[in-house]
């Protein structure tokens, strides 16, 4: 049963928002359903919607709730249907908590986006704090792992799909990004592994470079200073709309011909065959 609850008011700018009657926007028994870690902004926020908008319930699988509120009352003006659950990716516990309670809602689990990511720390190798290195793996790579193997069960019951937030830097270095590069090369080939393990077993899994996008990542990657991505003008940088699209066909298609592939939205031919299928309503 879909759980209705009164929106409080909030603040944006300034300027209030007036309170609107009772809405349900929770997940209902039975619903197509979604984990999308790092929901609260940035490319997980528009896979989020881009999904709700396909019917899919979605969990925003975030380390601050309060941080999710936006995405959530865009879902809710979409129609759309999510929960909100606080999820630290590198934290195993949590990870496994976020499917239960996914299952515990709605009784099934389809998709699992591994969005969550940093790019922290940037710094030359013999300068970063080994802590902070470490971080870095345990958010870009080991997360994504303890959701994968949380989250196996449920998705062989459903022949569901996986996709997996990748980058150009998983194969080619970047001045100061040793961490992160690392990391989602570690990445890049786990989803090759779990098409290798799962892809007879209806598993479908994909990884995907979104490029370079408008996000809080980037505005690090900027202040930075080092390489020539910092160097890059904000207004050369994509929507992450742009890649939300492509990211939500994935999921929702599961198209077999490219099950394990690493993908990429520079592919204009996995752009036009993704916006093909929205316009036909597949």
């Amino acid at each position: 049963m879909a759980r209705s609850f009164r929106r409080r008011g909030r603040n944006t700018g300034g300027q209030s928002i007036r309170r609107r009657a009772v809405v349900t926007v929770d997940i209902n028994a039975g619903q197509r359903t979604a984990i999308i870690t790092g929901a609260s902004r940035g490319i997980g926020a528009a896979v989020a919607i881009a999904l709700a908008q396909r019917g899919i319930g979605c969990v925003l699988a975030v380390r601050n709730p309060d941080a999710a509120n936006d995405t959530r009352l865009a879902i809710e003006r979409h129609g759309g249907s999510c929960r909100v659950l606080r999820c630290d990716v590198s934290s195993r516990d949590d990870a496994r908590n976020a499917v239960q309670k996914t299952l515990d809602v709605a009784g099934r689990l389809d998709i699992l986006v591994n969005n969550a990511g940093q790019i922290s720390p940037i710094g030359h190798v013999a300068d970063t704090e080994p802590e902070q290195w470490a971080a870095a793996v345990a958010t870009n790579l080991v997360g994504p792992y303890y959701l994968l193997q949380a989250a196996l069960p449920a998705l062989l019951a459903s022949r569901g799909a996986i996709v997996n937030l990748s980058t150009g830097a998983a194969h080619t270095p970047r001045e100061g990004w040793s961490a992160y590069c690392s990391a989602k090369a570690g990445l890049a080939m786990l989803t090759r592994c779990v098409a290798a393990e799962y892809g007879d077993r209806g598993i479908s899994v994909y990884g995907f470079q979104p490029g370079f996008v408008d996000t809080a990542m980037q505005a690090a990657i900027r202040q930075s200073g080092m390489n020539d991505i910092s160097r890059m003008p904000r207004e050369k940088l994509a929507p992450p709309e742009l890649s939300a699209g492509v990211i939500a066909w994935l999921a929702d298609t599961r198209p077999q011909d490219i099950n394990g592939h690493e993908l990429s939205i520079q592919d204009a031919s996995l752009v036009e065959r993704a916006r093909q299928s929205r316009e036909q309503g597949i």
